[in-house]
């Protein structure tokens, strides 16, 4: 009776331990990243801070806690918003000294996938420390821009100037190779035409007189860019930004001298 016990017990164990690696070996990836963050965090009390109400875990500190429980992740950035792809750099001396909680936003990278997430906090607690509650994976943009073949001509505008076209093929050819130069940011670029920004020019894709898609390229702090709606914001260098401004003629707004009678010869 009792060895009969015994196997019945030891039986309900063994399913149990299945179940429970069932469970963790289907549970989302997204959400794998939340509790594994969360639990490298935790640590925090190793710093001797527990008792420190004002204190609040910094970047830095976190990104330490993160690389000695779960070195196979890497913080790449914080920011005040979502992260929809790689950024360039990774996070700033500046950044790094400063609470993790002046943020929202974590981009992780996992080493065994190699994937990026978004992955969204919160702070807790006195001291504040970062509380991870969703985690994206983050999309990969891509400029779309269309085969020379496929663009009869294209519209260039400057800011609220006058469009001008672009009908000869080997200047489409051009410029759209031009465009094709870029690099993805960390913005969205979900909100149409860019604001507060300068040196806008659109460019629009025209085949069998219809307009098939648009671009922005504009100036924003001294550096450049090009946004498509729907389809993220991408770097562009001056100097192909500048190539394509140049097929735009500037327009001379200044008023024409008149000349003044001074004597009754005129």
């Amino acid at each position: 009776m009792k060895k009969k016990l015994f196997i019945i017990i030891t039986g309900i164990a063994l399913a149990g331990i299945v179940c429970i690696w069932l469970l963790a070996k289907n549970k989302p990836a997204e959400q794998m990243i939340v509790n594994r963050l969360n639990e490298a965090v935790s640590h925090y009390t190793d710093m001797n801070i527990k008792d420190d109400k004002t204190y609040s875990l910094k970047v830095s500190d976190t990104q330490m806690l993160v690389t000695t429980y779960m070195p196979e992740y890497t913080i790449f950035g914080v920011s005040a918003d979502a992260y929809t792809v790689r950024p360039e750099t990774l996070t700033t001396e500046k950044e790094l000294d400063l609470p993790i909680c002046d943020f929202n936003y974590a981009l992780i990278y996992d080493e065994k996938t190699d994937k990026f997430y978004n992955v969204k906090f919160e702070g807790k607690g006195k001291p504040v420390i970062p509380d991870f509650k969703e985690a994206k994976e983050c999309n990969t943009y891509e400029l779309e821009v269309p085969d020379a073949a496929a663009v009869d001509s294209l519209s260039l505008k400057r800011n609220s100037d006058m469009p001008i076209a672009i009908n000869s093929k080997d200047d489409v050819a051009e410029i759209l190779g031009i465009l094709e130069d870029t690099k993805p940011t960390t913005k969205s670029g979900e909100i149409g035409t860019p604001v507060r920004v300068e040196n806008i020019i659109n460019v629009d894709f025209i085949n069998q007189g219809n307009v098939t898609g648009r671009l922005f390229l504009y100036e924003d702090e001294g550096e450049y860019f090009i946004e498509q709606t729907d389809n993220g914001v991408y770097t562009i260098p001056k100097e192909a930004y500048d190539r394509i401004d140049n097929y735009i003629p500037y327009i001379d707004y200044e008023p024409q001298a008149t000349n003044v009678c001074r004597d009754q010869s005129c």
